[in-house]
């Protein structure tokens, strides 16, 4: 019998933070939780850490500017959707600029929502990351997995 080993895509997520806020994006025109609110986020590029794609991704679709070493580490999950992805949630209260939209063709919304008062229409697996980022379960640092069962 020949094993098949899986090629997970690696995704970056941003937890930015300011004062008690998060700050979120809602997804539009992507054909993916499109009208649902969700982290600025995307995928590793070949031959980049997961760290400086967080940088690079929150740049590109907030304009806003974070060092590599003003991350943390929050959580980890491994989700399977029409593909098996892999991602890695980062976390920073360091950041400078104002969030815009700089990606009109795939968010229609930015804003930092209070984490008592987070929107309805909240991604499911990112309010887990924001959980974890909380230090409410599953802990800090904890993996998360879903779709596999």
């Amino acid at each position: 019998m020949i094993v098949q080993h899986q090629r997970p895509y690696l995704a970056s997520y941003c937890l930015v933070r300011a004062d008690d806020k998060v700050l979120l994006q809602r997804r539009f025109n992507t054909g993916y939780l499109d009208g649902q609110w969700a982290l600025p986020s995307g995928h590793v590029n070949d031959g980049e850490d997961a760290v400086a794609a967080a940088s690079r991704e929150l740049i590109e679709e907030t304009g806003l500017v974070v060092a590599e070493q003003a991350w943390r580490f929050v959580c980890a999950m491994h989700r399977r959707t029409d593909r098996s992805i892999v991602d890695l949630f980062f976390a920073t209260d360091a950041f400078s600029g104002e969030p815009r939209i700089c990606e009109p063709h795939k968010s229609d919304g930015l804003l930092f929502y209070p984490l008592d008062r987070l929107p309805q229409g909240l991604v499911g697996y990112i309010g887990v990351a924001i959980q974890c980022m909380m230090g409410i379960e599953p802990p800090p640092g904890a993996y998360f997995s879903e779709s596999w069962s």
